[in-house]
């Protein structure tokens, strides 16, 4: 039963029906860390909701994905409460690598991760020098082809809701640059956010445009984020 569930859980979270949120923790070290060359993880969960009862084939199939998935993805564990009428929420946990152009550690064993990129060419943006996402890598079309064998209907989602838990630590605080996000229960259309050390914010990229486009940021850290007031007035604060 638990190689079931968990099966399904995969399937669930990366197939066809997207997941209800998948949440990255992540902090300035961990950034600072993955520029400076550093082989760098930070934790992830997906949580969503599944629907209805499996036949023995279908279970069979949820076998076989599940061993795509370890092969595709660090996963650690799951969570399930059951619900009502066969449905069940479910929350996976493992680790994404953190990739940037000098740090390429893991980045063909995990079809998803976290990228870190130099922003150039953008004067308006020069005070916010790197950008943030969740995305694929050159791993995913593999997964996605594993997956399509068993079910061509399971064929993988490239983009999934994301949300970010942002921790200024070790002595450096972050300026964040955002647009169409939720913040505090709140939607915004372009905005910085200032995270001092030892603090944390969370922001929600989900719905509208981002169930096309990978949620995204700007981001400055430590000295950096000097540049950001001496630049705050040619960014427009729009709420």
């Amino acid at each position: 039963m638990k190689r079931l569930v968990f099966g399904l859980a995969v399937a669930a979270a990366l197939a066809g029906c997207k997941a209800e949120m998948v949440e990255v923790r992540l902090s300035a070290k961990d950034i600072n860390s993955a520029l400076a060359g550093e082989a760098v993880t930070v934790p992830f969960s997906a949580t969503f909701n599944v629907l209805g009862e499996l036949d023995a084939e279908q279970r069979a199939q949820m076998d076989q994905l599940q061993d795509i998935a370890e092969r595709y993805l660090s996963i650690d564990d799951f969570q399930m409460t059951r619900g009502e009428y066969g449905s069940a929420e479910l929350e996976l946990e493992g680790e994404l690598p953190l990739i940037t152009s000098g740090n390429r550690a893991d980045s063909d064993e995990s079809a998803f991760a976290i990228f870190v990129e130099s922003v150039e060419g953008e004067p308006l943006l020069s005070a916010f020098p790197h950008s943030v996402r969740h995305g694929t890598t050159a791993t995913f079309a593999a997964m996605e082809g594993d997956m399509q064998d068993v079910n061509i209907m399971l064929a993988a989602d490239a983009v999934q809701p994301a949300q970010f838990r942002l921790r200024a630590d070790a002595g450096v605080d972050l300026q964040v640059l955002a647009g169409g996000f939720q913040l505090s229960g709140e939607s915004f259309g372009v905005r910085t956010i200032p995270i001092e050390d030892g603090d944390s914010e969370t922001i929600t990229f989900k719905g509208g445009a981002y169930d096309a486009v990978a949620g995204s940021f700007l981001v400055a850290l430590g000295e950096e984020t000097a540049d950001v007031s001496e630049q705050s007035s040619t960014v427009q604060k729009v709420k």
